[in-house]
């Protein structure tokens, strides 16, 4: 990617707008962040804005930690976003065993104590909070270090040992929010909104360029959850207690970027340009590459767009999946890999080569097995060698977009009641690989996302409205992987025809006219079909919304629908992003909104039976327990028509 930014000799537009009445839709989770300065001075930065206590597992790291021993460090790096730093660690103590007068000391990398919590006495449950604001950060992470301090330690490996786990861990970041005056500061570390406004009427390349923006800026903010919208009105947005930023796309005038009403809290971001120079334009924003305009107006000139290099071999370096840690007895080491990265869409088995260092096992006794779900992969004896070289396949059924695997180490030393500290650690090799191989023979369903939209997809819409909707499901993909995503926008006939991933905004009319079958089809007015089992026709009496994701013809389909009240669809968007992992948190194949405005999560006919575990949710065991078909009940307010359909011979 290539882009050359020029500094626009216009002056600055500061222009009123008119009124309009679109209030953007926020997340079902209040956030915590604290308004925007109201100062015109470009000098004074605003108060903090903070951010909701993001899970550990929105972070991709563990959120529960079991300290086992007193004086043993555990160790975990929370990522730092650049712009913010961390302010706060909560969470709460669950089990405590054997442990006197304890408690746990939260170190930095320097080794500075940043604060410690006291381990009830009583087998309480208790919340704490950490003060994170001296911990120092170095390439991204703030590392911490746990330890658990007790008055009466174990003294060898027949004592029981003192043991705490540290449950439910979240972080709290914070950063200044001025009102911005140059395109460089205009995306502060943290928001909790972005709108990117096209008004009422979008031309195509408006929609690509809302699209291509929408991608970009959720990839910019990751591992933060940051929602960005799409507006499809004219006008000034109204002022909400939010930190927020508004980014307008215009089709026309000179091809740049400026900041409209720069140092107050109206001041919008305007991007002009027409056809393929308006498209271009958001490239600044690929990355931090915006910083360098710290003027209030810039411009791409130029930007080649290189498809991104896809790959069926990585190494576990480039995966991330690297660490060590100590074993005496059992213990469990967690691995995982965003299936994505491999840029190869969907993905339907992977052979992992895993490669480790260890402290040579002479006389006592060593294993270890691995596992990924319900599939243990390989097994083998920890020796004297000190490494180990083995390869397993992940069969399909454990093959979602995120992969996990659990490394179970067992160490039983020769001596009888060894003392604490005879231990072996375990490394695993950042050379490993994982070797992937192409198609769709898993499960299908909402599992497969974002994995079959990677790298490149099809966005297809009825409407200009729809693309506010394409916009929330492109927003809650890319939060769930590292690639950025690509979406391009076509016609529905061409999509139709298409063998790419499809994100589809239409109607069940529309769907079945091309010949999908989806598992849920909305009828014309309140009616429904349910391709399961058994096949059924409903009337709900009422508007439905549904998202769905289904296998058509070897290509991922997401389809988008309503009838009648198609904010019932943003309900249903509400619900996924309500969901503590949101795509990763579901099951089956239809999120589905009736007319009570309840949305259910059902398994119709893929994606169902899941066993799976991966770092990104919560490194545990997670069961995914599909959920009954249970559309005649749940969608249904008032009477329900339900038609069987009988096949001949049935």
């Amino acid at each position: 990617m290539k882009s050359v930014f020029k500094a626009l000799a216009a002056p600055l537009v500061v222009g009123t707008v008119a009124a309009l009445t679109y209030t953007a839709p926020v997340a079902t989770a209040e956030p915590s962040a604290t308004p925007m300065s109201e100062s015109a001075d470009a000098g004074v930065p605003g108060p903090p804005s903070v951010t909701p206590p993001l899970t550990w597992s929105q972070l991709g790291l563990p959120n529960r930690m079991e300290l086992i021993g007193a004086n043993q460090p555990a160790e975990a790096a929370v990522p730092v976003p650049a712009g913010v730093g961390p302010t706060v660690l909560v969470g709460q103590i669950g089990s405590v065993v054997n442990v006197v007068n304890g408690r746990v000391d939260v170190l930095d990398g320097r080794g500075v104590v940043l604060g410690s919590i006291v381990v009830p006495a009583d087998l309480a449950t208790v919340p704490f909070t950490v003060d994170l604001a001296a911990a120092q950060v170095t390439d991204g992470r703030a590392p911490l270090r746990f330890v658990l301090r007790d008055a009466n330690p174990s003294l060898d490996s027949c004592s029981q040992p003192p043991s705490v786990t540290l449950d439910q861990l979240s972080t709290s970041f914070s950063g200044p929010t001025p009102d911005p005056v140059t395109v460089a500061d205009f995306l502060p570390g943290y928001l909790d909104q972005v709108v990117v406004q096209v008004g009422a009427a979008p031309t195509t390349s408006q929609q690509q360029a809302a699209l291509d923006l929408v991608a970009e800026l959720t990839h910019l903010y990751r591992p933060m959850p940051v929602r960005v919208d799409i507006a499809t009105v004219d006008g000034v947005l109204p002022p909400t207690g939010l930190s927020r930023r508004v980014i307008a796309i215009r089709d026309g005038g000179d091809a740049g970027m400026v900041v409209e009403n720069p140092g107050t809290p109206a001041a919008v971001l305007a991007i002009n340009g027409t056809g393929e120079q308006l498209v271009q334009q958001v490239d600044m924003f690929a990355d931090r590459r915006f910083a360098l305009a710290q003027t209030p107006s810039a411009a791409v000139l130029e930007a080649t767009r290189d498809r991104a290099q896809s790959t069926n071999i990585k190494t576990f370096g480039q995966l991330g999946m690297t660490g060590q840690t100590s074993a005496l007895g059992v213990t469990t080491m967690y691995a995982g890999f965003d299936v994505s990265a491999f840029g190869v869409g969907p993905v339907t088995n992977a052979q992992v080569h895993l490669k480790a260092t260890y402290t040579p096992v002479i006389g006592g006794e060593g294993s270890v097995l691995i596992r990924s779900g319900s599939t243990v992969l390989a097994t083998h004896r920890l020796d004297g060698s000190g490494r180990l070289d083995l390869t397993g396949d992940i069969p399909a059924e454990s093959i979602t977009s995120n992969v996990g695997m659990a490394l179970e180490i067992r160490y039983v030393p020769r001596q009888e009641c060894a003392p604490m500290n005879d231990r072996i650690t375990f490394a695993l090799d950042p050379s490993s690989t994982v070797t992937v191989t192409p198609g769709i023979r898993n499960r299908g369903g909402f599992p497969v996302l974002p994995m079959a939209f990677t790298p490149d997809f099809d966005v297809a819409i009825d409407g200009p409205d729809g693309i506010r909707f394409a916009g929330q499901a492109i927003n809650l993909m890319g939060q769930q992987t590292g690639m950025t995503l690509r979406p391009q926008l076509v016609t529905f006939a061409d999509a139709a025809a298409s063998g790419a991933g499809l994100l589809a905004v239409t109607s069940g009319e529309q769907l079945a006219s091309a010949g999908m079958n989806p598992p849920l089809l909305p009828g014309a007015s309140t009616s429904a079909g349910v391709n399961g089992s058994p096949d059924t026709e409903i009337d709900v009496n009422g508007a439905l919304g549904v998202v769905q994701s289904f296998t058509q013809n070897g290509r991922t389909v997401l389809a988008i629908s309503g009838t009648g009240d198609w904010s019932l669809v943003d309900r249903s968007f509400d619900y996924i992003r309500g969901l503590p992992n949101r795509w990763s948190s579901l099951t089956g194949d239809v999120v589905a909104t009736g007319p009570a405005g309840q949305a259910v999560n059902l398994t119709v006919r893929e994606g169902g039976g899941m066993l799976n575990e991966y770092p990104g949710d919560g490194w545990k065991w997670w069961v995914w327990v599909s959920v009954a078909l249970g559309v005649i009940v749940v969608l249904g307010a008032g009477v329900l028509v339900v038609v069987r359909r009988r096949r001949v011979g049935h």
